[in-house]
């Protein structure tokens, strides 16, 4: 029973695997951008806001 619970795994999509390396590199490379230069890190962090916000309007106004 564990071996047929746990013994395969599951495919993961190339997408998936694609985003997953592009998300990873994408972070590296900021890290690398404010350690280089921290003032970044104040436009870096409103452009995250910005975009959680948004998402988060976008999904309320397709659930209403």
């Amino acid at each position: 029973m564990f071996l047929s619970l746990f013994g395969h795994r599951q495919q993961t999509s190339a997408g998936v695997r694609s985003g997953l390396l592009m998300n990873g590199v994408l972070c590296v490379l900021f890290g690398i951008a404010i350690l280089a230069a921290p003032e970044l890190l104040a436009f870096i962090v409103a452009t995250f806001f910005i975009v959680v916000g948004l998402s988060l309007l976008v999904t309320w106004w397709k659930l209403k």
